[in-house]
């Protein structure tokens, strides 16, 4: 490159950069006249041609700069853009793991790699390669945010201390001890592989586990792996309904244990998963693990509560007409949370899941208040009978641990002022895969 060229592709990218896009354009376009061959020319023409959003012509020129210098890192991360924005993700993967290639601590191309692995359905993949760009330059926002979206998406929150609850865990390992010696053992919802391995250790003579999130289901894979039971215990990445006998299990299932409850109980669709593992994967009489499973409550009141559910004045305003908006049913960890308890426990459903079937249901609850108070709505927790001997719930209480299951609010359309040996008369109804609990008048 001459002289004058160098001058002018240095005013060229002077004016790019001072935003003068056409007056960039313009210089650029009198050196490729002069020499078409010119690598910095072509590759910033595709950049102005990117900018312009004319993303044909930006690929051109990118192809040829690549073409010309195929040991340029950065026109091969540039060339990964404009296919990503085009849709190519195919061409634009080859970019940016080229630009990788050429530049290993190139934290911008491993970001916009895990965006496109994460665009194919490879959530495992795309977190890896924001975890290097972080390793590389971890005050990097744009990878710290997508790795936060991949990592929630791919494995919710919930998960971490739902295995750090330590009487959860240790619950259904004294009724796996109890119950998995000898027995050919389901698990249903593999998660981290927590249950198949305490399984397996308490002596199952087989272990099939199966999780339908794929990016977990790989995860817990390499888990039992490092745990030492991959060659007792056999995971598949699929949802139960999709298992086969003589292909994925060799026989049925004499014992099925599963954690697939949400807070409200139902909402992973416990019951129909169930009811598809009798007709299709278990033996008949096969014990389950837990036996039994209900929702409970109790009437809650209280400031602190009240405030996120209902609005009411401020600064000198009536906002109750927001109320229209506010949802009749919310999550909240009520044990991190002051509140008023208006009655004793009470039971909405109980579900025998040693049963085949279990159909829609609602029913009418008089509770009695012991105690004044505004009442708000009901707290509702989740109770499990793993076993004749292990029974395990997550009734709010100060103090509690780690806890993955929530509790949850249903909010009533009005606060009730009660006073104590007043009665409160519910309705509550389930669909088999959701619950909800209303006043009835």
């Amino acid at each position: 490159m001459d002289v004058s060229e160098q001058n002018q592709l240095t005013e060229a990218l002077a004016h790019c950069q001072a935003g003068d896009l056409v007056s960039g354009r313009d210089l650029l376009s009198q050196i490729l006249v002069q020499n078409p061959q010119n690598v910095l020319a072509n590759h910033q023409m595709g950049l102005v041609a990117f900018a312009s959003s004319d993303l044909p012509a930006a690929e051109r020129f990118l192809r040829l700069a690549a073409r010309l210098d195929p040991a340029n890192p950065d026109v091969q991360s540039n060339l990964g853009v404009v296919s990503m924005a085009q849709g190519d993700l195919a061409s634009a993967q080859e970019a940016f793991e080229n630009a990788i290639l050429l530049r290993p601590r190139f934290a911008e191309a491993l970001n916009n790699l895990g965006s496109v692995l994460e665009a194919k359905g490879d959530d495992l993949a795309a977190i890896h390669c924001y975890r290097r760009a972080l390793e590389i330059d971890p005050g990097y926002v744009d990878a710290r945010e997508n790795l936060n979206l991949a990592c929630a998406r791919a494995a919710p929150a919930w998960h971490f201390p739902m295995v750090a609850d330590d009487e959860r865990n240790a619950a259904y390992d004294a009724a796996l001890r109890r119950a998995a010696p000898g027995k050919r053992v389901l698990d249903i919802g593999a998660g981290s592989g927590l249950l198949a391995m305490m399984a397996a250790r308490a002596g199952a003579a087989e272990v099939t586990t199966c999780e339908v999130l794929e990016p977990i289901a790989r995860v817990a894979a390499g888990i039992i792996e490092v745990n030492g039971y991959s060659n007792r215990i056999t995971l598949h990445a699929k949802h139960s309904e999709r298992l086969e006998i003589g292909k994925d299990m060799a026989e049925r299932a004499d014992l099925l244990v599963t954690e697939t409850f949400a807070s409200g109980v139902l909402s992973e669709a416990i019951l129909p998963t169930i009811e598809h593992a009798r007709r299709h994967l278990l033996t008949d009489g096969a014990a389950v693990i837990p036996r039994q499973a209900a929702a409970r409550g109790y009437l809650l009141g209280g400031a602190a509560v009240e405030a996120q559910l209902f609005a009411s004045r401020s600064t000198g305003f009536d906002l109750s007409g927001f109320d229209v908006l506010a949802p009749g049913k919310v999550g909240l960890h009520l044990d991190r949370l002051q509140h008023d308890v208006l009655s004793d426990d009470f039971e909405l459903f109980r579900f025998d899941l040693m049963q085949t079937s279990f159909p829609a249901d609602r029913r009418t609850l008089s509770v009695t208040a012991t105690r004044r108070g505004r009442c708000i709505g009901v707290a509702q927790w989740l109770w499990l009978e793993l076993d004749e001997q292990s029974v395990y719930e997550n009734r709010p209480r100060q103090g509690a641990g780690a806890n993955g299951w929530m509790h949850v609010l249903y909010r009533f359309r009005r606060p009730l002022d009660l006073d104590e040996g007043d009665q409160v008369v519910l309705l509550a109804s389930h669909s088999r895969t959701a619950l909800t609990v209303e006043l009835a008048t």
